[in-house]
């Protein structure tokens, strides 16, 4: 029988902690980021795992909680997959549109995209791999982890699933905040609503770590093309309104979320 999160109090932390955990972590991340500074991609290595995954796993080590039930532990059916990387498809899209609507009222800093685009270019397989680890596996691991695993499970036992989605998500787009990345608040948040969303319906964090991956990937796969790298800047400064992307990104997106509502869902809880 699934149980309901109200019947799950004690053994997933609740919005109080969670709320705590991220006020600690925002502290560690305050450290991460002259250690960054210091070691480069080697630093951006150590504060994902010293700075956020740690001190998750510490939390619900020395909370007593259960770590299958917090995390959603399962496996996704194939049938969870194919729909989440539909969501995900169309997710993207509307993504896209609402960086368009975003950049009418806040400043593209194209000198910022620049040198974003050339540090995370690689050139040989060997530097494509090593960003795959440090810019797409980890951070879907460490962010799911935090913001789908526990944030996630801790509001569902206080709000209705969709507000407790959309506040994990809005709590994710604001922890990516930086002065030069103001611009990246409204897609990102979004992501965490549609990541949120899959790992919901499916009952699968390992689900949400997966497309979150795919998306870090793809970013990645693109800057590496050197088309793409030399000409991301203009094109993002000379973006027309792309209203087309609301028709099939929004397909995409409702096929996805249907074929998550319906598949079966393995295991209980969440």
């Amino acid at each position: 029988m699934t149980s309901s999160p109200v019947e799950d109090r004690g053994r997933i932390p609740g919005p109080g902690a969670a709320l705590l955990l991220l006020a600690v972590v925002a502290l560690f991340v305050a450290v991460g980021i002259p250690l960054q500074i210091l070691l480069g991609e080697a630093g951006l290595l150590v504060s994902q795992v010293v700075f956020l995954l740690l001190p998750v796993l510490v939390f619900l080590r020395r909370g007593g909680f259960d770590f299958r039930m917090t995390l959603a532990l399962r496996t996704p059916s194939l049938a969870h997959v194919g729909g989440g990387v539909l969501l995900l498809a169309g997710g993207l899209q509307l993504a896209l549109f609402l960086a368009w609507v975003q950049s009418l009222l806040v400043p593209v800093p194209v000198e910022y995209l620049a040198e974003m685009a050339g540090s995370l270019g690689a050139d040989s397989v060997g530097r494509f791999l090593w960003l795959i680890l440090i810019a797409a596996a980890l951070p879907a691991v460490a962010e799911e982890v935090l913001f789908r695993g526990v944030v996630l499970s801790a509001f569902r036992q206080r709000l209705p699933t969709g507000l407790a989605i959309v506040a994990a998500g809005l709590i994710f787009g604001l922890f990516h905040l930086t002065p030069q990345t103001a611009f990246r608040f409204l897609p990102t948040a979004w992501l965490g609503i549609v990541l949120g969303w899959a790992v919901v319906l499916s009952r699968s964090l390992p689900l949400g770590m997966m497309l979150h991956f795919v998306n870090n990937a793809t970013v990645l796969a693109m800057i590496s093309t050197p088309v793409v790298r030399s000409e991301l800047p203009g094109r993002v400064t000379q973006m027309e309104a792309p209203v087309a992307l609301l028709f099939t990104g929004g397909i995409l997106f409702l096929i996805g979320l249907r074929i998550l509502r319906t598949a079966p869902a393995r295991g209980d809880g969440f």
